[in-house]
């Protein structure tokens, strides 16, 4: 996900500049910013991703869903 919520209660985007720990906005889980490196050295990707994968945070897109189960 690219936003989360600060411990003081302000949303936060993924960036390079984010805590390295927020609240999912959705289920209220600890999450940590991640960060992916992109294809040609065009960059990074910041995204939140939370603590351990079993939590009731339906914020994955449907089609990942699926392919999990």
């Amino acid at each position: 996900m690219k936003t989360a919520v600060s411990s003081c209660g302000a949303v936060v985007a993924a960036s390079q500049a984010a805590p390295t720990q927020a609240i999912c906005p959705k289920c209220g889980g600890i999450v940590f910013l991640r960060v992916r490196r992109l294809m040609a050295n065009s960059g990074n990707s910041y995204y939140w991703q939370h603590q351990d994968g079993d939590h009731p945070c339906d914020r994955q897109k449907p089609f990942m869903r699926m392919r999990y189960s």
